[in-house]
């Protein structure tokens, strides 16, 4: 049985017509075209899809400038870096005006803290702030009890792993309490250092040392 093409050269020749001996037929592959078609749509959805990707980034450098203090325009990295920086400066000082008005705040802020201040006639007042931990308690009440005070007043707020304690001693000894002042901070250092050490052994070498002042 002849084929589609066998068929039209023998209907050619019939009709007296000779074809080059180059000359082959040949069929038109559809599925070839739809694959060209379809990969032309997928890469021009693609262009788009970078196209939208870069406005946006663009947008967000553009709202990060008009963050910044300074309007110079700069190239990406310098403006990212740039953004950092005015970040961790931002923390600074929400850190450090947390810590000066600590009093109007009972949260515990990010930053440690070992601090002693008068408290009206005859009291002082002890702030510390660290991350929690066990035993801390105990380790805060030994450190006062190692100070000629009595405690009148505590308060405690844990949040996130932190830990802000407030304490309100009477002085029992004379004088104008300089010398409890100058040992309870020591005292209360070396609770919040206690972390940097990682063992009991640092508390302790720290306590001897302002066990020995009183």
């Amino acid at each position: 049985m002849l084929s589609f093409n066998e068929l039209l050269l023998e209907r050619k020749y019939h009709r007296g017509y000779n074809f080059p001996s180059s000359w082959s037929p040949s069929v038109v592959n559809m599925k070839d075209g739809a694959d060209s078609v379809t990969s032309s749509a997928a890469s021009l959805s693609h262009k788009e899809a970078e196209r939208r990707r870069r406005q946006r980034i663009n947008t967000h450098l553009s709202t990060l400038r008009s963050l910044l203090p300074s309007t110079a325009r700069t190239d990406k990295a310098s403006l990212l870096a740039e953004v950092v920086q005015h970040v961790k400066d931002l923390k600074w000082r929400a850190d450090e005006l947390a810590r000066q008005e600590g009093d109007s705040s009972p949260f515990p802020g990010e930053l440690d803290e070992a601090s002693v201040s008068y408290y009206g006639e005859g009291l002082l007042k002890a702030t510390l702030c660290c991350e929690d931990r066990p035993g801390l308690n105990r380790d805060l009440v030994q450190a006062i009890r190692s100070v000629r005070v009595t405690p009148v007043k505590a308060e405690m707020v844990t949040v996130g792993g932190r830990t802000k304690s407030v304490v309100v001693m009477k002085r029992t000894g004379g004088g104008g309490g300089e010398e409890e002042v100058k040992d309870l901070k020591v005292a209360l250092k070396a609770v919040v250092e206690n972390r940097a050490f990682g063992s009991r052994v640092g508390l302790l070498g720290k306590r001897a040392r302002f066990y020995r002042s009183v």
